[in-house]
């Protein structure tokens, strides 16, 4: 439990007063008109009445709940709305009967990045920084329908196993770098991407898509120096910023498409963003994020390699694996349940320390016997195939190169792979084909990560 914030603005040298079942504070605004007030934690529970007396006007809100809450940011497949996920539509059917416990938050954008201009409003408005407006909402059929349908599941799950109350936060926006996720001094006190903020629609930093997208939008404006969701630190200015008073459980994240171009520069963008919204925060909250999934596009093997690796090089971080649900055509594929349910594994596991499952097969160790290379897994007693079909996705890189398809079979936690003869081996990989049909999984379902391992020093 933590303390509970309540803040706003008043006339300068105003007195405040707040009551929350039966909590009493007061503070005098500041010479600017800011107040904020500390109540003592409370145990989950609610609905709850909050009033806030000045001197000229009296706030009521009602319907309050004590409970977690939990940030749901990234780009399209996080805005991916419930109603047009796989199975959506029948999920609407029941919301307003079983989820009076979980509230939601969505931060909508005045105009989709789509492949459109911008009317002059729209511009204008962006400019001013009012990209974003939201507010709390019951999770009713009709607020869950637009919902972040990977937000939504995993909520609901956490609600339904741990019986809290649960908030659910979401700002996303389709298309966009992280850099426009991280703020402004972070940027500006790292050398390698200070340059960013004055020239990102001209960068090689950003991806081609961003750019050519951005200046689609921005086709009509004016201002030599317009502003737009894909530009560093606006995102955070307008939808993260705002928010850091609030405290929250943690973070889900699901972003990457549009920096997969450049994974030694993830390398540096990810912890900057981590580390930088923790310290805003002034907590090392959890941040379970979802590693890529398929798709046609040849750098997303070694980008779902460079997430797999982070998860070891940043503390409290998890990673959902889910190259099993992929498109070979489409970025956003539709089976945002499962992707969810993994997520909340993580939290479940990590943050609710709850005996579930929360991790697929991960290599821990090689051995060779004769023709055979052992591969050795851990978080899995005993492997299996995601389709109950031979393992596949293996191949072996010769002292050349050259890769080789590798046949493998599984005993317990070990899959062993045949060597060819006559042939140096120097590296061993899995699931790095962009769309991979690879299949490795533990009792639970869940699935390996794509992985890159070297077989000699």
């Amino acid at each position: 439990m933590k303390p509970i914030p309540v803040y706003g603005t008043a006339d300068a040298g105003e007195r405040i007063e707040v009551q929350l079942t039966g909590n009493n504070a007061s503070a005098v605004t500041d010479a600017n008109g800011k107040w904020k007030i500390m109540l003592p934690p409370m145990e989950h529970g609610g609905p709850y009445e909050l009033s806030i007396t000045g001197r000229h006007q009296k706030i009521i809100v009602e319907n309050i709940l004590i409970g977690d809450v939990w940030f749901c940011s990234g780009q399209s497949n996080m805005d991916f709305k419930l109603k047009n996920a796989e199975g959506g539509k029948e999920e609407l059917k029941g919301v307003n009967a079983v989820h009076r416990n979980i509230r939601l938050f969505r931060l909508e954008a005045i105009a989709q990045t789509d492949n459109s201009a911008w009317d002059s409003l729209t511009l204008v408005k962006t400019n001013r920084g009012e990209f974003f407006s939201g507010n709390w909402k019951d999770c009713d059929s009709s607020a869950a329908a637009d919902f972040s349908a990977i937000g939504y599941y995993f909520g609901r799950r956490l609600a339904k196993e741990e019986n809290i109350p649960i908030g659910l936060i979401q700002a996303s926006v389709g298309g966009s770098p992280i850099e426009s996720w991280i703020d402004r001094h972070t940027m500006e006190q790292d050398p390698l991407l200070v340059d960013e903020l004055n020239n990102w629609r001209k960068s090689d930093f950003y991806q081609d898509f961003c750019r050519e997208r951005s200046s689609v939008n921005l086709r009509n404006a004016t201002n030599d120096k317009q502003r737009h969701p894909y530009e560093p630190c606006y995102n955070y200015e307008t939808a993260i910023e705002p928010l850091t008073s609030f405290p929250i459980k943690g973070v889900i994240w699901y972003q990457g498409e549009s920096n997969a171009h450049n994974v030694e520069l993830y390398h540096h963008l990810f912890p900057a963003l981590v580390n930088s919204w923790r310290k805003k925060w002034g907590a090392a909250f959890p941040f379970y994020y979802v590693q890529l999934t398929s798709i046609d596009r040849p750098s997303w093997p070694s980008f779902r390699d460079l997430q797999r690796q982070m998860v070891k090089e940043i503390p409290g971080t998890g990673m959902a694996v889910t190259l099993d649900l992929g498109d070979s055509l489409n970025v956003n594929p539709t089976r945002k349940k499962e992707v969810a349910d993994r997520l909340a594994a993580l939290a479940l596991h990590y943050t609710y320390q709850r005996p579930v499952a929360a991790n697929g097969p991960e290599l821990i160790g090689t051995d060779i016997r004769g023709q055979k290379m052992i591969l050795q897994f851990s978080h899995a007693r005993r492997l299996s195939t995601g389709n109950g079909k031979t393992p596949t996705g293996f191949e072996l890189v010769n002292d050349k190169g050259v890769r080789f398809a590798a046949a493998a079979s599984i005993h317990a936690n070990e899959a062993w792979i045949e060597i060819p003869p006559g042939e140096r081996f120097q590296k061993i990989l899995y699931a790095w084909q962009p769309f991979t049909r690879a299949n490795l999984v533990n009792e639970h379902g869940l699935p390996a990560s794509t992985f890159s391992k070297k077989l000699h020093p």
